[in-house]
Formats: C-alpha cells, structure tokens, sequence
C-alpha cells in the first residue's frame, strides 16, 4: 500500500506568508502551520537557535556533561536517525546545505524521480536535528550536531504530490537497512485525528515487534475555534512518542511571549481519551536550516519556522542524545520505552496546562539525566510481567526534592476504532510512609487507557515509599515494561541578585526556590563551562537545578545554565500578570483565589468578579478538582452515567473524568445532582481520595476531632475523610471549635483546600 500525498493541499503552502507542512494520503498532512522569515547571508544572525536548547536542557551535557568516568559531552555520536519527510535540498549529496556535510547516511526517494525539497520542511526539520550550525558560527547547530541521518524522501516533483509506503514499510526500511532506532515523522493522516487507525495500529505492531525502535510523531496543528483538536494520524498510536509545541520565548507575536504556555494550535488527545502529546517542547519561530535562494540567487542559510512538526525534530534530536547516553555511558541498549520514560521523567510541568494540553510536560534533559546520574534514583529496562503479578520496588527520600515514578510499556496492537485502544493494562500504584496511597497519572484504582503512568508527589515525606507495579489486564501473553523511580532536581530561575550573598530564584509556578548559598555550581555560561561558581554570583535569568543533600547525597548538586542571548529576550517578554477580581481584595483567601486563578484551575466571571462567598456546586467542585489534579479527561462522548448529567453539558467531561478517577460517586446510580451546592464534608471526601487513595483509614480512638463541638454531626460515611483533611490541615474549622460539616462551601473555601491539597501531592 502506498500513502498519496495531496496536491491540493501543497498548493497551500505558498497562499501567505504562513508555510503550511502538509503530507498527505489522500492527504498524509501533518498541518505543521509554520512561518517563514528567511535571513540572508548578510544579516547578522543572532544565537537564537540556542533558546531551544537552552529551554530543554541541553547545553551541559552537550559540552562537557560529567557523566560517568570519562567525563565526555553528549552530541548524538553514533546514532542514526530516520526521518521521513518532504526532501533535502535540490537532492543531491554533494550539494546540500553545508551545516548537513557529512551527516546524511543514506537516502530512499518513494517518488521517484527525485528527492529535493521545494517546500524547505524536511530541510529544516533535518537541520533542527543534525545540522552543525558551522554557517552561524556554530551557533545554531541541531539537538543532536554529531548524530546521522537515513532520510526518507516522499515530494514527487513531476505531479507536485507526496507519497510515503505504509507504515510497516517506512519503518522496515528505515530500521532493516540503515540501523535506525530512532524514526521521526513530522507530518499526519488529515481526516482521522484522534482514530486508532491502521496507520497507528502498524506503527504498534512494529515497535511491540522491536522493542528498540523509537518512533516520534508531531502531534499536528490545528486552527484555533475548530471542533476537532485531536492529534493528527498516527498519532494516536500507543508506542509513539508524540509532540506537541510550546510557545518560543522571542517575543515576536502573541505565540512567542510565553515559555511556560503550549502553542494555541498544538494539537491534543484521542478520541478514547487518552493523554497525547506525550511532551511538549518550543516549536513557534524556531531557527533552522534552508536551502532558499534570495531574488540575487544567493543561499538563505536559515529561516523561521512554526509548528509542531519543528518541536518534534528538537525532540528527535534530544531522544538521540538520550539514547547515546545508554549506549555510550551506561553501555545498554535501551529499549524505546526507556528511552521515552527517560524523556518524560524529567519533564517540566507547566503551570496553568492541562495534561491533555502539555502531555506530561515539557523536555527538561538536564533534570532527566541528572536524575538518573543522582544515587535517589533508579531504573529498570526491559522488565517481563504476566497478568495479576505484581512486581514491587522501593524508594526512600530525605522528603527534600520532588519524587516521580515514570512507567512506560509497549503495548500490544489495539483493535481499530476501538473504544480503547490499550490492550496489555498495568497499574501503578503508591504507598507513602504514612500509608496513603496515590496512583499513576491520578486515576485511583489504576489508568485502564494510558501505557504511560506517572506519580509526582511534590512535597513527599521523609522515609520509604513503595512502588507496585500491577499486571491488572494482561491478554497478550506477558508485558515489558520500563520503570524509573527517585527524586527529582528542584528547578527555577534567577530573577535577581541580591546583596549579603543572597539571590532570588523563582520556580516555575512563581514560588521562591531556596537554596544553600554557601554551595558551588556547576555553570554553562554562553558554552563555556565554570564548574565551581559561587551561588551568589549567578546572573539574572540563569535556569538552575537543584538536588539538596539527602540520605543517601552526602552532598548538594548544583547546576545552572546561562544565555545572554536568551536571558535578555527572556527580560523583555511580559511577566506574570497578577488575576485581579473587582470582588476579592481585603478577602481572607485573597492570594489563594490569584494563585490558582493564574493557574487556571479557578476562574471568575465574565463581569470580572470572583464572587468568593458564593456556594459551589458539585459539578463546579468536580471541574476544579479535575484541574488541579490535570487528569486526562474522558472522551467528550462519553456518557458519565447519570441521567442529570448529558453529553454537551459543560460539566459532563469533568463529572465523567473525575467518576472515573474515583474522585466522586453519585448520590444513586443515576443521579449526581450537579447543581447541588457542596457540603463540606463531601468535599472533603473527594479532596481525601485524591491525596490517600481509595480507602481513608479511621480508628474510632481517634482523636483528631475532638476539639470540635459540632464533630457528631459528621455523617458516618464522611468522618475519616474530615478527620485526615483536618490532621493534615488541608481542612480547618470555620470557627475556633466548629468543623461546620453540613456548611455549604465556598468557592473561596474550596479554592483555599485545593491549594492546601498540594502540600500531600
């Protein structure tokens, strides 16, 4: 079977200044909306190329990464890297740009009569992966500068069409005949998004069968307003690593004035509801290769361009990096799913990002590999597990730095178009010291849709944590799987220097990050390494990663990278605007209702208040919650199971979603009453499922209680929720010595408990 690209849609390309990427079976078309600003070879070209690499975390371990006894960078030596796409060039090696001398392995032309690149995608995407940069001072080289390339051409000039073989076939021939264990594909199936089709079904089959390949897809674009923002084919399918865009921090229009914000028109999730982009990473305005000729005839080195497909080609040479650092270092062979867990570990949540929106965040390498560098941290490859085993791991943490468990497995093909299309289902659960159980991604009693799972617990406790790992429905023999378990660096950034040796460092979600100021950093200045630089001395906009001493680190770890360039386009872009309401100043819960706002997990209304004292319902608790939580939702289509709660009501994915995480349960089988106000313990009880699990253990000697005069007339059913909300201080009294359980809660009540809640997640 052959994959026909398009004409139609390549006529499309050049109607604006916009460069729309399409490649098409009767339109393979990833809608890679890119925009395309060349730059001759006159301009002065900025080292604007370093701001991705900078964002991910790539520059220290590219120039001299400490890692292992022979103390060598990371640059995707010996690796070879698929990558199927428009063309290069004008289609022959001896002529193709001069940042790609060199690196381009083979070729396999599917249009036959050529491989050139009229439209400059695959140029690009080529060069944000491989190229050396050499034209810009080797300032604007790939992620991946000394890997290689098999490219996989697809343009056929004598009909101005593009065509690509099956995906069994694309991936053979990649993988047979040049070694490739890393494919990338920036493009998509236009008409199926979302759809577990067979494009996606034979990219399952063929990873399930190689355990070893590594298959990226962009997650295509959309435009804003559309109904249909699911991910473009293959896309859908379980053992890829799909990609979506965030915004780059250029400041040039409103898709390139926040780091921490995903691209309006990156596109998300499945028809069956599961979480795709796997991660983000920067793909507005991103600075790479081309083969254009200005109107005097000389070469365009480098052009802008948008979409997804540029964050997938950054990611594609990131994953390269990764993977020769179990080659090369560990002396493994990875298996794909650790290479992906090894990716998503140490992702980058973004403040205010739905999980369906950011997947599990955006590519951080630096805290993945110093993660795995660190003793806190361990992993397993290549793990084997039958149906109702159980595997169990252990973890202990001085209670300092976040804790993450990454599990991922290549899943066995699914059925077409099935309502879901995970076959092999494990789970994976959490027992902190205290007892309290959480589960992977949220979902108590096990994610029956997903074959990635994470748990982040941010603020853990000191002491052991036990990890089970659960075969709950295996029907294809047994399963591998990957598992990465420890603690994670504390990130942030440096906002200003302070005098009496003190430095004000902000973590992501607008927290300060304290840190010992008497440690030395290891810093990466500009491409220069300085590996014993006071804390104190740091510049404004340095990113820093932390790892405090511990039981087991005798001493801290500190790292830090520095831009000039990216620094000083970074202090121009608008900061944080504070979420003002006409209604909520001299409130009690004043800050809380901003924090959360500018997190997006509470809104006002459209007439600017907040209306703090009004009750909350139910369906609006579900829906905060559900945020907070950033739980994948349920397919739109989805009946929650409650007559009072139809499909296209603006409550029913959030009800649906949080029923399935175990969150909530109606008041019979077929009612929920989702405009009734919440009692304050029912919301405890959904808040004390979220943070202990499915059961809430309660000894009638309990004395947690005690102090409040009104405690009997907590419902029976409700006290071992209260009394943990209260032990842990997520919940506290209305007065000195009432509880009030029956009190309606308010939305600044309830806003107040989810930002407590963190404190046990």
């Amino acid at each position: 079977m052959r994959i026909l690209i398009n004409k139609k849609m390549l006529a499309a390309l050049f109607l604006t200044i916009i460069f729309i990427a399409i490649l098409s079976r009767s339109t393979w078309a990833d809608v890679s909306s890119p925009d395309q600003y060349p730059l001759s070879n006159s301009i002065n070209i900025q080292p604007e190329n370093d701001f991705a690499a900078v964002i991910m975390g790539l520059p220290l371990i590219w120039h001299n990464a400490d890692f292992g006894a022979n103390l060598l960078g990371l640059t995707g030596s010996g690796q070879v890297i698929g990558v199927a796409d428009t063309g290069l060039g004008v289609g022959n090696l001896d002529l193709l740009h001069p940042d790609l001398k060199g690196r381009i392995v083979g070729v396999k032309d599917y249009s036959g009569d050529g491989w050139d690149d009229p439209h400059g995608h695959g140029t690009h995407i080529v060069g944000s992966i491989v190229g050396s940069g050499e034209q810009a001072g080797w300032r604007l080289s790939g992620m991946a500068p000394d890997a290689r390339v098999f490219f996989q051409a697809a343009h056929q000039r004598a009909t101005n069409n593009m065509q690509l073989p099956g995906m069994a076939e694309l991936l053979a021939d990649a993988y047979d005949g040049a070694g490739v264990r890393i494919h990338s594909n920036s493009w998509g199936l236009a008409g199926n998004e979302g759809i577990y089709d067979h494009h996606a079904q034979q990219l399952d089959r063929f990873v399930w069968q190689r355990l070893n390949m590594l298959v990226l897809k962009s997650a295509g674009n959309f435009v804003p307003g559309v109904a249909n923002q699911y991910v473009s084919s293959p896309g859908s399918a379980k053992n890829a690593l799909v990609i979506g865009a965030t915004e780059s921090p250029r400041g040039i229009d409103a898709d390139s004035d926040n780091q921490y914000q995903v691209a309006a028109f990156s596109r998300r999730g499945t028809i069956d509801g599961r979480i795709k982009p796997d991660l983000v990473a920067p793909g507005t305005w991103v600075l790479s290769l081309s083969d254009a000729h200005d109107s005097a005839g000389h070469l365009i080195n480098y052009a802008y361009l948008s979409g997804t497909s540029m964050a997938n080609a950054l990611v594609t040479g990131v994953a390269a990096v990764t993977r020769q650092y179990f080659t090369d270092i560990l002396g493994i062979e990875p298996s794909a799913a650790l290479l992906k867990a090894t990716l998503i570990h140490g992702a980058q949540e973004l403040p205010g990002e739905s999980r369906r929106a950011q997947g599990f965040g955006r590519v951080d390498l630096q805290a993945s590999l110093m993660a795995l560098e660190d003793v806190g941290t361990s992993y397993q490859d290549d793990l084997f597990i039958k149906n109702n085993q159980k595997q169990r791991f252990s973890v202990t943490t001085a209670g300092e730095t976040p804790l993450r468990i990454t599990l991922v497995w290549s899943d066995y093909p699914g059925q077409l178009g099935a309502d879901k299309a995970l076959v092999n289902n494990l789970d994976l659960k959490l027992t902190a010291p205290d007892g309290r159980t959480l589960w992977g991604n949220n979902v108590i009693g096990g994610d029956s849709r997903n074959n990635v799972e994470v748990i982040t617990v941010n603020n853990p406790q000191a002491g052991e944590y036990l990890i089970d790992v659960k075969g709950t429905g295996i029907v294809q023999r047994g399963q591998t799987f990957s598992i990465i378990y420890g603690d994670l660096p504390l990130r942030g950034t440096v906002r200003e220097a302070v005098y009496d040796q003190d430095i004000a460092i902000e973590a992501p979600d607008g927290s300060n990050l304290e840190i010992d100021a008497t440690v030395s950093v290891r810093l990466m200045i500009n491409n220069q390494l300085e590996r014993k630089v006071p804390l104190s001395s740091l510049p404004p906009g340095a990113n820093i990663y932390y790892l405090p001493t511990g039981d087991q680190r005798t001493a801290p770890k500190v790292a830090a990278i520095y831009d000039t360039a990216y620094a000083t386009l970074n202090s121009r872009l608008p900061g944080r605007v504070p979420v003002i309401y006409s209604d909520i100043a001299g409130h009690w819960a004043e800050e809380v209702i901003a924090n959360l706002s500018e997190w997006r997990i509470v809104g006002g209304y459209p007439d600017g208040s907040f209306r703090p004292d009004q009750p909350v319902t139910r369906a609006q608790f579900a829906a905060m919650l559900v945020r907070a939580l950033k739980l994948a939702e349920t397919p739109r289509d989805k009946p929650a199971g409650f007559v009072d709660v139809p499909t296209g009501a603006w409550h029913h994915r959030a009800v649906s979603t949080a029923v399935e995480a175990g969150l909530v349960a109606g008041y019979s089988e077929h009612f929920f009453r989702p405009n009734e106000a919440i009692t304050r313990e029912q919301m405890a009880a959904m808040v004390s499922r979220a943070v202990g699990g499915e059961t809430v253990y309660y000894s009638p000697e309990n004395q947690i209680l005690a102090g409040y005069i009104d405690q009997q007339e907590i419902s029976a059913w409700a006290r071992p929720s209260v009394s943990l909300m209260v032990k842990h201080e997520i919940m506290k009294g209305r007065a000195e010595n009432k509880i009030t359980p029956q009190g309606i809660t308010t939305r600044a009540e309830a806003t107040a408990v989810l930002l407590r809640m963190f404190d046990l997640l």
